[in-house]
Protein backbone atom coordinates (compact mmCIF):
# COMPACT_ATOMS: atom_id res chain seq x y z
CA UNK A 1 0.00 0.00 0.00
CA UNK A 2 2.87 2.55 1.27
CA UNK A 3 5.00 1.68 -2.38
CA UNK A 4 1.54 2.07 -4.30
CA UNK A 5 1.27 6.00 -2.43
CA UNK A 6 4.62 6.82 -3.34
CA UNK A 7 5.10 5.53 -6.67
CA UNK A 8 1.21 7.86 -7.29
CA UNK A 9 2.76 10.47 -5.59
CA UNK A 10 5.96 10.25 -7.90
CA UNK A 11 4.20 9.94 -11.04
CA UNK A 12 2.00 12.88 -10.64
CA UNK A 13 4.79 15.06 -9.59
CA UNK A 14 6.36 14.11 -13.20
CA UNK A 15 3.95 14.80 -14.63
CA UNK A 16 3.54 18.21 -13.52
CA UNK A 17 6.99 19.12 -14.07
CA UNK A 18 7.04 18.29 -17.47
CA UNK A 19 3.78 19.65 -18.13
CA UNK A 20 5.26 23.29 -16.68
CA UNK A 21 8.24 22.83 -17.95
CA UNK A 22 8.11 23.31 -21.56
CA UNK A 23 7.97 27.25 -22.08
CA UNK A 24 5.95 28.29 -25.27
CA UNK A 25 7.73 29.06 -28.37
CA UNK A 26 8.53 32.25 -28.82
CA UNK A 27 11.83 32.40 -31.17
CA UNK A 28 10.19 33.41 -34.78
CA UNK A 29 12.73 33.18 -36.91
CA UNK A 30 10.54 34.06 -40.11
CA UNK A 31 8.61 36.81 -38.07
CA UNK A 32 7.34 40.03 -39.83
CA UNK A 33 9.51 42.77 -37.86
CA UNK A 34 9.46 46.34 -37.37
CA UNK A 35 12.37 48.11 -37.39
CA UNK A 36 13.46 48.22 -33.93
CA UNK A 37 13.33 44.02 -33.85
CA UNK A 38 9.70 43.75 -32.26
CA UNK A 39 7.45 40.92 -34.14
CA UNK A 40 4.53 42.71 -35.83
CA UNK A 41 1.15 40.72 -35.32
CA UNK A 42 -1.37 39.54 -37.46
CA UNK A 43 -3.95 40.45 -34.88
CA UNK A 44 -2.90 44.42 -34.96
CA UNK A 45 -2.60 44.06 -38.58
CA UNK A 46 -6.44 42.92 -38.75
CA UNK A 47 -7.81 45.27 -36.31
CA UNK A 48 -6.18 48.02 -38.58
CA UNK A 49 -7.67 46.39 -41.70
CA UNK A 50 -11.32 46.03 -40.08
CA UNK A 51 -11.54 49.05 -38.34
CA UNK A 52 -14.39 50.75 -41.17
CA UNK A 53 -13.63 54.13 -39.25
CA UNK A 54 -10.66 54.26 -41.27
CA UNK A 55 -10.16 55.18 -44.50
CA UNK A 56 -7.76 53.26 -47.16
CA UNK A 57 -4.99 56.28 -46.52
CA UNK A 58 -5.47 56.49 -42.72
CA UNK A 59 -5.36 52.12 -42.43
CA UNK A 60 -2.03 52.51 -45.67
CA UNK A 61 -0.93 55.37 -42.18
CA UNK A 62 -1.54 52.78 -39.73
CA UNK A 63 0.29 50.04 -41.10
CA UNK A 64 3.16 52.13 -41.85
CA UNK A 65 3.18 53.14 -38.21
CA UNK A 66 2.89 49.54 -37.11
CA UNK A 67 6.30 48.77 -38.92
CA UNK A 68 5.77 47.63 -42.16
CA UNK A 69 7.66 49.36 -44.92
CA UNK A 70 7.02 47.00 -48.03
CA UNK A 71 4.61 49.16 -50.24
CA UNK A 72 3.70 46.00 -51.93
CA UNK A 73 2.50 44.12 -49.07
CA UNK A 74 0.59 47.24 -47.49
CA UNK A 75 -1.39 47.40 -51.17
CA UNK A 76 -1.87 43.21 -51.47
CA UNK A 77 -3.66 43.71 -47.73
CA UNK A 78 -5.93 46.56 -48.56
CA UNK A 79 -6.82 45.14 -51.76
CA UNK A 80 -7.69 41.70 -49.84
Amino acid sequence: MQATKCWSILLASSLFLVSCGAPPQTDFPNALTNQNGEVIFFDDVGAILSNSDLSDDQKRQALRDLGLEDERLIDALLEA
